[in-house]
């Protein structure tokens, strides 16, 4: 993860007005050079639920983390690193 100064932590959450989820939520992550690019990527993600029809709304969470703080949330969730086609050295 060199040059990675930051990762930004995205959740896309689909739940009910009832406040049941429809299904799982979508996470993903996407790196940054530096944590100041990050927060400034995250402005652009909507703050409020957007409405999808009269029972479900869209709603979407993020975290700016440093990439050392990344990693130890990977670790802690026992994630293994993904597959990159090159063997470790």
């Amino acid at each position: 993860m060199e040059g990675i100064g930051a990762v930004l932590v995205i959740g896309h959450f689909v739940i009910s007005i009832f406040n049941v989820p429809l299904g799982n939520p979508v996470i993903y992550s996407l790196p940054f050079s530096d944590m100041k690019t990050c927060e400034q990527y995250a402005e652009y993600l909507p703050p409020e639920p957007i409405k999808l029809n009269i029972e479900w709304n869209h709603s979407t969470k993020s975290q700016c983390m440093t990439t050392g703080q990344f990693k130890k949330m990977m670790e802690a969730r026992g994630v293994q690193k993904p597959a990159t086609g090159t063997p470790e050295k």
